[in-house]
């Protein structure tokens, strides 16, 4: 017999086809897809999940992988049997409950301009995830848990969301490039964000945003003296590192080194958008 799980919040207007279930959308029409996800203030019901055997840790993988794309936090019922019933009229239609925090925008393409990028990007994720080798010798499942974490609290905090970025990337880091003891944190991140391609120095005093020297002063800043400012002598010339002016573009750089980890490129992300802001090309 089958089951389904009434899924809430997740933007969908074609069938994802997963291993053994399959994500059914609530409607077809893109506009009132996005509206009923992106409200902030309630769950909405957007699709359902469909299969033989659900078990609760593949329930809570896609859980994840459905609010990383999102960018918001979603949620997956726990499983009902269907019988001949219709699936869509066994869940109440919406779950009221926090208000909903936004991370910044979706960062996978909706399936109405890119159609088969949600579901490519699904497989691939649950496939890692689900690699318990590749997960316990980098940390992969940490990284992509602590990115979705910082928009899954209940109040954001700037220093709890920082901590988790930027813990998740050097961890990952560290363990990906098998360099854990090293004490120099801004050349081992330089060297895992130089390996997946992106345009970012060591040390860039022309350009501070692609420094990673900049996101560690930050960091120690908060960490080691709760302080959310730090400051330092750059070409002779004092510079104010603030934890609000780089943590944006540290939000937006973590879900795409979580995308190339996941070997996700469907041509249309724009990989320097941690800086330019505009998420496709």
């Amino acid at each position: 017999m089958s089951v389904a799980c009434g899924v809430y919040g997740y933007s969908i207007t074609r069938s994802i086809e997963l291993d053994n279930v399959r994500i059914l959308p609530r409607t077809t029409d893109y506009k009132t897809a996005k509206n009923l996800a992106r409200d902030l203030d309630s769950y909405q019901l957007t699709a359902v999940l469909i299969g033989h055997c659900i078990n609760e840790k593949d329930l809570f993988d896609i859980e994840a992988v459905l609010s990383f794309m999102e960018q918001l936090d979603v949620i997956v019922s726990k499983p009902i049997e269907l019988a001949d019933r219709n699936p869509f009229a066994v869940f109440p239609e919406k779950i009221t409950a926090h208000k909903r925090n936004c991370g910044g925008g979706v960062v996978v393409g909706d399936d109405a301009f890119f159609p088969t990028s949600r579901s490519e990007f699904s497989i691939k994720a649950l496939g890692l995830l689900q690699d318990k080798e590749f997960c316990e010798k980098t940390g992969f499942r940490t990284l992509l848990f602590k990115c979705i974490e910082t928009f899954r609290q209940r109040k954001p905090f700037v220093e709890i969301s920082y901590f988790l970025l930027f813990s998740g990337l050097e961890s990952f880091a560290r363990s990906f490039l098998d360099e854990r003891d090293t004490k120099n944190a801004p050349k081992v991140i330089f060297k895992l964000l130089n390996f997946y391609g992106f345009n970012v120095r060591e040390d860039n005093p022309k350009d501070l945003k692609r420094s990673v020297s900049s996101y560690v002063y930050v960091r120690n800043a908060l960490f080691h003296n709760g302080e959310v400012t730090s400051k330092k002598d750059i070409n002779q010339r004092e510079v104010e590192f603030d934890v609000f002016e780089y943590l944006p573009p540290l939000s937006r750089l973590v879900p795409l080194v979580i995308m190339k980890a996941v070997g996700f490129d469907d041509g249309s992300v724009n990989w320097d958008s941690w800086i330019d802001r505009l998420p496709f090309q």
